[in-house]
């Protein structure tokens, strides 16, 4: 039997409803994917606007403040270490391959952590440069953040940091009981900012970003959380020494900072839906950590005039 032809009204309804039904489908996808992002990002913190709280700074002592920028160093540690899944990117489940975002932040936040904790213990808790190294800060800096942030075999990663915080802690109480030292004079407050600005911190952040068009969006995002993971660390050290030093302010940085503050801002809160070369792409992260970059870089020059 011979079936009628459709005529052009009813062919057009056809493929208006498979269209619509298509289109439904899609954005009941889509809006699971939001849904189940944002229900994540209730368990375990994805955005992170506001920077390590300080107190008020007006009536504290030299040592008061030596504590504070080393608390500000190990700050995002402290967060990752006891966060809802722990140290995640050498877990059996939640790796780096489940929440690979995540491990990523990690991963900055470990080599930010390491590279501040290096500066502090070799330049800022020290009387001059031949002065040796407290015992905690150096064995913390040698023995426990060196291990390998994705070891999960003796010592493991957690257990290696959680005993590098000890060591941390004991410094800070070493400060009261002089037999430790806090030294920041302004060649140290100009040597932090160098560091944060130079080849190890947002220049290597910078480096991560490199081709960003070249790269598959499964690579272009862990970078990007590694750039996040370190500036998290960065924004704390930086924003408790602008905090704890008023000179710095006084040489007209309040625009320099403020700006600063902003782009690292932009940078710890952000937490697209998704992440392509294309779209919400590494270029716009790129921008913010080399404008953040360029005002401190400012504000490390002024403490020199």
């Amino acid at each position: 039997m011979k079936l009628p032809e459709l005529n052009f009204v009813s062919k057009c309804k056809i493929v208006a409803k498979t269209l619509f039904i298509q289109i439904l489908f899609f954005v009941s996808i889509l809006f699971l994917f939001w849904a189940g992002n944002k229900l994540y990002s209730k368990i375990d913190q994805t955005e992170f606007p506001e920077p390590m709280k300080i107190q008020e700074t007006s009536s504290l002592s030299e040592l008061d403040k030596g504590k504070l920028v080393a608390d500000s160093i190990i700050h995002q540690m402290k967060y990752e270490l006891n966060s809802m899944f722990g140290w995640s990117i050498n877990d059996i489940l939640f790796n780096s391959y489940f929440l690979d975002n995540r491990a990523s932040r990690q991963y900055g936040v470990y080599h930010a952590t390491k590279v501040l904790m290096d500066l502090y213990s070799m330049n800022i808790a020290k009387l001059g440069s031949n002065d040796k190294e407290n015992q905690f800060l150096y064995s913390a800096r040698l023995n426990q953040f060196a291990i390998d942030p994705r070891s999960f075999i003796f010592p493991s990663a957690e257990s290696s940091y959680e005993k590098g915080i000890e060591l941390v802690e004991k410094y800070k109480k070493s400060l009261d009981d002089g037999s430790g030292v806090y030294n920041c004079r302004t060649d140290d407050l100009y040597a932090s900012f160098n560091v944060v600005v130079g080849e190890n911190l947002l220049g290597y952040a910078l480096g991560l970003l490199q081709n960003t068009q070249e790269l598959a969006f499964y690579e272009l995002d862990n970078k990007i959380y590694e750039v996040q993971g370190i500036v998290l660390v960065v924004r704390d050290f930086i924003n408790t020494i602008y905090s704890l030093y008023p000179e710095i302010n006084n040489k007209g940085n309040i625009e320099n900072m403020t700006a600063a503050m902003d782009y690292m801002n932009r940078i710890c809160t952000y937490d697209p839906l998704y992440i392509t070369a294309k779209v919400n792409s590494g270029e716009l992260i790129i921008s913010y950590v080399l404008f953040a970059k360029n005002r401190l870089e400012d504000v490390r020059d002024s403490i020199r005039m």
